[in-house]
């Protein structure tokens, strides 16, 4: 597809290069037609939908709970959804805008520096623009970048694709279409497929794009192609060299989206093609980091209305690494857990963080509690207070509705304490990591309750024990930044004063470690703390012509041991910090604000066609949903003539004699002695089930027996 949709005029768009038949129809003879009455169209109703008319549908949500559900519940679940989506996409478009923008505006710079009014390029200006190896993501950057250049250049702009490349003629038929649509009624497009003495011009030829830039002035005619590699290696050198003979009339700006690199490019070309070309290369940011940006600030923020599961997120990253999927696809996938989670959960408006204990008593009502009490946080909670043999608790909560209520009140608040502290624990981890952190894998790791033991956590303890007094300076700078500061990328505000304590021991801290930094510059003595400093030295001594090895013990001055202590204490309250957080998983409530299903990714982003169309055609009423059909399984005669001869597909061997199959599909369909069907009816219902048995890659002609048809797909293989 081209980026114009071919919804405007197709002036010089000649249909007789595709046309198979021709009518002729003389001039002078009678026109027998307009003697017949004009049908009048039925326009009522579009009419009533256009003037608004017309009842309108919305969209609503099921009523839940085998219909106990009171449609308050219903419509706030249903606006709470509405809610937190928007906020989402906000942030998401908000994202997507800003992606790209260096490569955007160094690009634009580019063209602009290309448009000289009067002069006439040697070479054709070229960008090269490396894009990656992820083409799915491709057509972000270049619908934003055809969308600016349209802006902020006085001339067309067309993004060519390796669809719209079967030949020469294709392409140059694709370009002066796309031109010509950009602004049409501007000017009699009608005259630029004519030439100065009245000839008509072919549709593929680059005079009419001539005409069009002296009639609007166009300083730059900006060619980007998307998927260069795709483009036939011969079909692109024949395009620089005709662009290259017309650039005394026509500013071409060529713009290439590299997917591998500029010297595969480079190779690719014909000697004479590269030397037409004057090149810049832009670097263009990965889609993995794109990607990061989006899951930190929609997932893992501190705002997001809804938390996605550890096994979810690493079912969607897994996916979208295994098939190299595009940041839509993400987002789609993403869109698709909000709505199963608010369409398919009776207590998702708790998301709600505007609702207040007010609320809550009059919206949840006793079936909301019955349910509450089978859901496994709830179990785990009771089964932790009997635990800790609190029964008179855990009695009242079983039996009291109003204490259950409290409680459920107390959890909203409880939710948000632990999923800070959480969070927290996850930038003081990045942002204290002595090696770049995959902050999708420190969001699993933490949202499955095992940040403390993780190896994010050792490595940043063991980095701590190795650093000298100066590196332990930096750390803490670090490290206070991010707790006064907060995290940008997580949309996480500063917090150093709810922890004043753990601040005030870091900042201690650093100015003790800060003193001893500045005696060991005075003395020339490096301070090492005792776990960067071996335990045991190796002592050697000769006796008698022989060597011997003895250990001993090293020994630290007064200054190591103090800055070991130092170390000690730092390392003991980053533990404490990274401890801190409990699993979200054991939190009551958790099912309200915590989506971990994937069964319905799986199903839906994971397509299985095959498995698929067996069972549509085993069992077919139950896509069809018409009254016809028996719901039944098997051979039945009011099901499909497709789903009648599969059935008997299944029960046949490798070869099917087609005389059998004829005869058996006749008498299935009531074709005996009372001959219910017409024998020709039939004859055609059965070639049209064969024709689509073969189709779908079920049977083949058999090559041994001609009367006889070959198995090629066995079900469940």
């Amino acid at each position: 597809m081209s980026d114009n949709e071919e919804i405007h005029s197709h002036d010089g768009f000649d249909t007789l290069d595709h046309q198979l038949v021709y009518v002729y129809a003389p001039a002078n003879a009678p026109d027998e037609t307009s003697t017949r009455p004009a049908k009048r169209r039925k326009v009522a109703k579009v009419e009533a939908l256009f003037s608004g008319n017309a009842p309108v549908h919305t969209l609503k949500f099921e009523t839940l709970l085998n219909g106990l559900e009171s449609p308050e519940c219903v419509a706030l679940r249903q606006e709470t959804f509405k809610r937190a989506w928007s906020k989402t996409e906000a942030q998401i478009q908000s994202i997507l805008d800003e992606a790209n923008e260096d490569t955007l505006g160094e690009v634009t710079a580019f063209v602009d520096g290309t448009k000289k009014p009067g002069s006439v390029a040697a070479r054709v200006p070229t960008g090269f623009i490396v894009t990656g190896p992820n083409i799915s993501s491709h057509s972000l950057l270049f619908k934003q970048l055809s969308t600016r250049l349209k802006t902020e250049i006085n001339g067309p702009t067309v993004v060519l694709r390796s669809n719209d490349a079967s030949n020469l003629k294709a392409v140059l038929k694709q370009l002066i279409r796309d031109v010509t649509n950009q602004r049409p009624g501007d000017c009699d497009e009608k005259g630029l497929y004519s030439d100065q003495d009245g000839r008509k011009l072919l549709n593929y030829d680059l005079e009419i794009l001539h005409g069009y830039v002296k009639a609007h002035g166009s300083l730059a005619v900006v060619i980007a192609i998307q998927d260069s590699e795709a483009f036939d290696s011969g079909l692109i050198s024949e395009l620089i060299n005709l662009f290259s003979s017309w650039m005394d009339r026509i500013p071409f700006v060529l713009l290439f989206g590299i997917a591998t690199s500029l010297d595969l490019f480079h190779e690719r070309l014909s000697r004479s093609a590269s030397r037409l070309l004057d090149g810049v290369q832009f670097d263009v940011e990965q889609s993995s980091c794109l990607l990061e940006r989006i899951f930190q600030s929609v997932v893992a923020g501190s705002d997001a209305p809804l938390r996605l599961g550890s096994v979810l997120v690493s079912s969607l990253m897994e996916r979208q690494h295994d098939h190299i999927q595009s940041v839509q696809s993400f987002i789609a996938a993403l869109k698709y857990a909000y709505m199963c989670h608010f369409y398919g959960n009776p207590f998702s408006w708790l998301c709600d963080d505007t609702l207040t204990g007010n609320n809550l008593p009059n919206l949840i009502r006793p079936h909301h509690l019955e349910v509450i009490k089978t859901l496994p946080s709830f179990q785990k909670m009771v089964d932790v207070l009997i635990k800790r043999e609190q029964l008179t608790r855990a009695k009242t909560l079983l039996k009291d509705d109003k204490a259950l209520i409290q409680e459920i009140e107390k959890s909203q608040e409880s939710r948000k304490r632990s999923i800070t502290q959480l969070l927290r624990a996850m930038s003081l981890l990045s942002s204290s990591s002595p090696e770049p952190v995959d902050k999708i894998e420190l969001y699993v790791t933490a949202f499955q309750g095992a940040l403390a033991e993780s190896d994010f956590v050792k490595r940043v303890l063991d980095s701590i024990k190795r650093m000298d007094p100066d590196d332990l300076v930096t750390f803490i700078k670090a490290l206070s930044n991010c707790i006064e500061n907060g995290s940008a990328e997580m949309n996480l505000v500063g917090w150093g004063d709810e922890e004043d304590e753990l601040l005030g021991a870091i900042m201690g801290i650093y100015s003790k470690v800060s003193a001893l930094a500045m005696d060991s510059a005075k003395t020339g003595n490096p301070i090492r703390s005792s776990y960067a400093i071996h335990s045991k030295g190796v002592r050697t001594t000769v006796i008698a012509q022989r060597v011997q090895l003895s250990y001993e013990n090293s020994t630290l001055t007064e200054q190591d041991k103090e800055f070991t202590a130092l170390v000690d204490c730092l390392t003991g309250r980053l533990q404490e910090c990274f401890s801190q957080p409990g699993n979200p998983q054991e939190l009551f409530l958790n099912e309200v604000w915590l989506y971990d299903w994937t069964i319905p990714h799986k199903s839906i982003f994971t397509p299985r066609p095959r498995e698929a169309i067996e069972l549509a055609l085993h069992t077919p009423y139950r896509y069809l949903s018409c009254d016809c059909c028996e719901y039944v399984e098997g051979l039945s005669s009011t099901h499909p003539a497709t789903a009648i001869l599969y059935q008997m597909y299944l029960e046949t061997g490798s070869l099917i004699n087609i005389f059998d199959l004829w005869s058996a599909f006749f008498e299935m369909l009531g074709g005996g002695e009372e001959q219910k069907c017409d024998e020709r009816v039939a004859l055609v219902m059965f070639y049209r089930g064969l024709a689509d048995l073969k189709s779908l890659g079920m049977v083949k002609q058999s090559k041994k027996k001609a009367d006889h048809l070959a198995k090629v797909a066995w079900k469940g293989l």
